[in-house]
């Protein structure tokens, strides 16, 4: 008997698509890590460097480990982990200004330094953002695992 030369093709493929994560989010994590890891070692080579900076990599690992996560779809911890890592990665970040002995105005005039300051804060906003994602538990990352 002959198949049916009208009837759809079978396969064994689910019917749920693939989840994953766009190419840019790898981007940034790369671009982000690199330019964040410079950024860092040159605070641990002025004289003035103290246990803020220490706290403030230690606080910079954690999160990028959950920025991997997310931009290449690995659960890692639980989404109540990263929404506490995100919480207070957040809260140390405002406050290292604060905390920090080093000069970070490094010779600018209040205008560079705030414009400065604003162009990281537009920079690192999409790692805060990833964190967020993260740290939700229905994001597609947790129902895969």
């Amino acid at each position: 008997m002959e198949s049916n030369p009208y009837q759809a093709p079978r396969s064994e493929v689910t019917d749920g698509a693939l989840f994953r994560r766009s190419i840019g989010w790898k981007i940034y994590f790369f671009c982000i890590t690199g330019i964040s890891a410079l950024a860092m070692l040159g605070l641990f080579f002025t004289p003035d460097a103290g246990a803020s900076e220490v706290a403030s990599l230690a606080f910079w690992l954690v999160a990028t480990v959950g920025l991997f996560g997310f931009a290449f779809d690995k659960p890692i911890a639980t989404p109540r982990f990263w929404l506490i890592v995100l919480i207070v990665y957040g809260g140390f970040s405002v406050t290292y200004y604060f905390l920090t002995d080093i000069d970070l105005r490094a010779g600018l005039t209040d205008a560079q330094f705030y414009i400065s300051n604003a162009i990281s804060w537009a920079i690192a906003l999409p790692g805060y953002y990833a964190l967020y994602a993260f740290s939700r538990p229905y994001d597609p990352v947790w129902k895969k695992h």
